[in-house]
């Protein structure tokens, strides 16, 4: 799928945006791991892993809740180790052709998750009025890369205008120190300015984002977060570096790992780790 200039909004499927020959911000956080790091992710993708499909359904939920009830079923249990038991479970699967299982277990949490955000007053007002699951694709008028992006939520005003963009995260820890962590360790940073670019080339306008974080486990906290002008620079200054990172790799069909003329370095510990002292 090649989709490369700035043509507005777009309804595409995750699979036809994530097939583009566009970059995204996943992909710039991993090449910043290493140009080899991202090679490897677009040559041998990786099937989702449990904990991502799970995200992907708590996003339906709570972003789009007719589509996952027409998605989205409760499978039940069969005891497939007896003749019968196998027979009413290859039944019931082939009469749910299409649609994506879950655990009663899973869609009971999922209901809760999806009442916390609703039940946040925060939260509820970011996602009262808008659009969710649209792509938007330009080019990179520096590197010459096409980029795209696919808000979770689009904030509108009564006159139809886009006014913010809102991300949900899933999250082992929604305080705000637990969430900064996870800002840092995840690209969040990254992600938060680029999306800001992408609005701005979008609208024409620098638009506030938000974070909407949800904790996995019970009893589900939910906290929101607007990017500070800190978050946005040092994102900002990641995927720009990223992008000419990527432009530069690919005119010169070189993929290096983490040591790229092959030196040898010095290592020391962390710094967590070097605290220690043999004195205590």
């Amino acid at each position: 799928m090649k989709i490369e200039k700035n043509i507005g909004l777009v309804d595409v499927t995750n699979e036809e945006y994530h097939s583009s020959d566009s970059v995204g911000h996943s992909g710039l956080v991993r090449i910043m791991r290493s140009p080899a790091h991202y090679k490897e992710a677009l040559d041998a993708p990786r099937e989702p892993t449990p904990a991502m499909a799970f995200g992907t359904a708590v996003h339906a939920a709570i972003l789009e809740p007719d589509l996952f009830v027409k998605s989205y079923v409760v499978a039940p249990k069969f005891d497939r180790r007896t003749k019968d038991g196998k027979a009413a479970a290859e039944e019931w699967e082939k009469n749910n052709t299409g649609k994506l299982f879950l655990t009663e277990d899973q869609m009971v949490s999922l209901k809760r998750m999806q009442a916390q955000v609703m039940d946040h007053a925060g939260a509820a007002k970011l996602l009262s009025v808008g659009m969710a699951e649209k792509s938007f694709f330009w080019t990179d008028s520096e590197t010459g890369v096409a980029c795209r992006i696919r808000p979770d939520f689009l904030m509108q005003n009564e006159h139809g205008e886009i006014i913010g963009m809102v991300d949900v995260k899933t999250a082992v820890d929604a305080s705000a120190e637990g969430f900064s962590k996870s800002m840092a360790n995840y690209g969040y940073d990254l992600q938060a300015a680029f999306y800001q670019e992408g609005g701005k080339q979008l609208t024409g306008r620098v638009l506030p984002f938000y974070f909407v974080a949800i904790e996995s486990n019970a009893p589900h906290a939910v906290s929101v977060y607007k990017a500070n002008n800190q978050v946005i620079e040092i994102g900002r200054a990641k995927f720009q570096g990223a992008l000419q990172l990527l432009a530069w790799c690919r005119e010169n069909g070189q993929w290096p790992g983490y040591q790229p003329t092959g030196e040898i370095e010095e290592i020391g510990l962390p710094r967590w780790a070097a605290n220690f002292s043999l004195d205590d």
